[in-house]
């Protein structure tokens, strides 16, 4: 069943390169709810956490695809080992900011410089993976295990980053993050046999990815799917926190981890007929679905397993999300398409945390969670209204140029 699997990671360097950015990309199921709970724990406002943390997610939106673009042109090294360290140091102002009580436009300025300079390690070595295998099988395949792999982390990331900041020390989920990104950052970058080369920007690789109108729909679906993550972190949190429970809060978000891992494991192992951008359209809708039963969730219990519900809509989601862009995007521009992913997700993750967050301030977590709910539902309604778009035989770069081609005939005759 699992043969998909053993074929790309028996590829030269493929396990290496896929563990070393496994473990360089723990941040992006860490560093937001450690931020939340470093600044919440610190402060008791959900609202100030919420804040921070989403100013963090919109700064590491807006500079994803720029230094995506710059990996593209200079190379994945070059670019990421001078950003890491200036990331690991804006972490730890950030920490320290907050117990010395400098003035709070700090604790911003630090939370902003540590989301500018995350990058998008995802992308990087999802852009390893476009580059050593042959076929869009296999690719598809690499893709389905690298979001496994995400969902990994999201399965151990949240429980230790909160059994470590409401146990042991507030900035621990922080701390943790810093270590991991370090140790994998270094790991990652010292491979060179597997790293893209750079490329020199040409006339098809110029202007913006999203000008593609599927790439663009893509994008805007990604944005109501990032508001539930962000919303989900901080209504995780304050729902355990109003059972009593506040430490048990990482278990609900692994069980979300949990149902994603499954599935994605499954989704990759299987090989599909279906179109990629119907696949992503049944995804969201099933998304949306699970969002809406949040609303029935009274008890840890219950919303446990409603969460590995909404889990199990993840994965086919961002695995569909990635197959299409990769699909659309001119070659040359890939990194850069997979960051912009990143990008619409990091807003959507950014919007539902801080909204969240003052939500439940004002009233409870269940009130917060219309919030994800009524966002999948706009999603998965754009999504198949725009399905159209994201077919690869009318979208693709190849696509657009041959009837640019054919249009240019056209008027020259």
């Amino acid at each position: 069943m699992f043969n998909n699997y053993r074929e790309i990671l028996s590829l030269p360097g493929a396990l290496k390169f896929s563990l070393a950015g496994l473990v360089a990309r723990m941040p992006i199921a860490v560093l937001g709810l450690g931020i939340v709970l470093f600044i919440q724990g610190v402060t008791g406002s959900y609202g100030m956490a919420g804040i921070v943390s989403a100013v963090y997610m919109i700064v590491q939106a807006l500079a994803g695809p720029g230094i995506a673009r710059l990996v593209d042109r200079l190379g994945q090294a070059k670019v990421m080992v001078p950003i890491v360290i200036t990331h690991l140091i804006a972490l730890a102002l950030l920490i320290v900011s907050v117990y010395e009580e400098w003035w709070t436009g700090f604790v911003f300025v630090f939370a902003g410089i540590g989301g500018a300079t995350v990058g998008s390690v995802g992308s990087l070595v999802r852009s390893r993976w476009s580059h050593i295998v042959d076929t869009p099988k296999k690719l598809q395949t690499a893709f389905s295990w690298e979001s496994v792999a995400d969902e990994l982390m999201f399965v151990s990331g949240p429980v230790l980053a909160t059994v470590l900041a409401t146990a042991v020390w507030p900035p621990a989920g922080i701390i943790l993050s810093m270590i991991t990104v370090g140790v994998g950052s270094l790991l990652l970058y010292i491979q060179k046999s597997t790293e893209p080369p750079p490329v020199e920007r040409t006339t098809e690789a110029k202007g913006h990815v999203f000008s593609n109108p599927g790439i663009f729909a893509i994008i805007i679906v990604n944005i109501f799917l990032g508001v539930n993550f962000g919303a989900i972190d901080v209504i995780a949190v304050a729902f355990a926190d109003e059972l009593g429970v506040k430490s048990t809060a990482g278990v609900l978000l692994s069980c979300l981890a949990l149902g994603s891992l499954v599935s994605g494991a499954l989704y990759g192992a299987r090989n599909w007929q279906a179109a990629v951008h119907h696949r992503f359209g049944v995804a969201v809708s099933a998304l949306a679905v699970g969002a809406c039963l949040m609303l029935l969730a009274n008890s840890m219990v219950t919303y446990g397993i409603i969460l590995i519900v909404v889990g199990s809509a993840i994965a086919p989601s961002l695995i569909g999300a990635n197959s299409v862009i990769e699909q659309l995007a001119p070659p040359r521009r890939l990194t850069e398409a997979f960051a912009w992913l990143g990008t619409s997700l990091g807003f959507g993750v950014a919007f539902g945390s801080a909204v969240a967050g003052n939500i439940i301030d004002a009233f409870d977590a269940k009130t917060a969670m219309l919030l994800p709910a009524g966002c999948a539902v706009l999603g998965a309604i754009i999504a198949l209204s725009l399905l159209k778009l994201l077919n690869p035989k009318r979208s693709s770069h190849e696509a657009r140029l041959a009837k640019d081609r054919r249009r240019e005939k056209v008027v020259e005759s």
